[in-house]
C-alpha cells in the first residue's frame, strides 16, 4: 500500500451519507478507501481531459487560426443542432 497521509475534512452530511452506505454495501473498507479510490477516479478524469484539450482541441484551434475559412459557418451548426433536436422530441414522442 503506498504511504498515507492523514487530511481532516468537512464533508455535507449527504456526502457523507453516501460513503457510509459505499463502505456498509461492501463496496469499499473504509470511509478513507471510497474517498481514495473517488480521488484516483477524478485525477484520472482530470488526465484524460488535459490530454483531449493538448491533443484535439488545441490542433483544431490551431487550424481554424491558419485557416478561418474551413470554419463551419454559424447558422449550419445551429440548423444542425435544430434538426437533432427535433429528431430527439420526435423519438420521445413515439
Amino acid at each position: 500500500m503506498p504511504q498515507a497521509s492523514t487530511l481532516q475534512v468537512k464533508l455535507s452530511v449527504k456526502s457523507v451519507e453516501y460513503l457510509k452506505k459505499k463502505v456498509a454495501s461492501g463496496e469499499f473498507a473504509s470511509e478513507s478507501d471510497a474517498l481514495d479510490d473517488m480521488v484516483a477516479a477524478r485525477r484520472d478524469e482530470d488526465a484524460e481531459l488535459e490530454r483531449w484539450e493538448r491533443e484535439v482541441v488545441v490542433p483544431v484551434h490551431d487550424r481554424l487560426m491558419a485557416d478561418p475559412s474551413s470554419a463551419i459557418p454559424i447558422e449550419e451548426v445551429e440548423r444542425h443542432l435544430e434538426e437533432k433536436r427535433r429528431q430527439r422530441r420526435q423519438l420521445k414522442a413515439s
